[in-house]
């Protein structure tokens, strides 16, 4: 049976990102050269900021990212391309193109410290998740199980046995993402502690 791919994965709503439509909405999506920068926030206190630079003609142009990160606040400086494609009707509408895998996409990521699309971040839909969550998994597993001891109580022992594999599978694959989530869970609490050591240093 085939790897969960769901694993260990972060989901897209919780996930800090840009989108064209943001990028229109702030004025940056005209042609010419605009820069600027965002500041974000949680709980009323600023946690961070980030310096962006769009450039724009009418065949596209580029996305400049520049910002200090991590610790030791190392400077980074990326760009992403912007290009135009031709609507149906006319006009044209702006995609950015991913820097790590070429894909065309409408929203840019935060994850690790970089701006990415979400496939290079693998991150997943909530509702995806929630579809094949691990307790669903290990419930689906049970429910197996159950139709393969009636199947065996009625003199099918081998409909029962292929049964039972396939509910051992689902409950593996249910255990396997419980462990991947603890392990995530603990990492974020460890970058957390190492991030509230860093500020009592300063």
């Amino acid at each position: 049976m085939g790897r969960y791919s769901g694993q260990g994965r972060d989901m897209i709503e919780q996930t800090g990102r840009i989108t064209l439509d943001a990028l229109k909405t702030w004025g940056y999506l005209h042609l010419g050269y605009k820069q600027g920068s965002l500041t974000f926030s949680s709980g009323g206190q600023k946690t961070g900021g980030l310096g962006i630079a769009v450039r724009l003609d009418e065949w596209g142009g580029a996305i400049r990212f520049n910002y200090l990160l991590g610790y030791d606040k190392k400077p980074v400086e990326y760009e992403h391309r912007i290009e135009a494609f031709p609507c149906y009707y006319g006009g044209h509408r702006f995609y950015f193109r991913c820097r790590h895998c070429s894909r065309r996409v409408m929203a840019l990521y935060l994850s690790g410290g970089y701006y990415a699309c979400r496939h290079c971040h693998r991150l997943a839909y909530e509702v995806s998740q929630r579809h094949r969550s691990p307790y669903e998994l290990i419930r689906r597993a049970g429910t197996i199980e159950d139709r393969a001891e009636e199947l065996r109580k009625h003199g099918h022992p081998r409909k029962a046995n292929r049964l039972l594999k396939r509910g051992d599978g689902l409950y593996q694959l249910g255990e396997a993402e419980l462990l991947a989530r603890d392990e995530l869970e603990r990492g974020r609490a460890r970058e957390r502690a190492d991030y509230q050591l860093g500020k009592g240093k300063r």
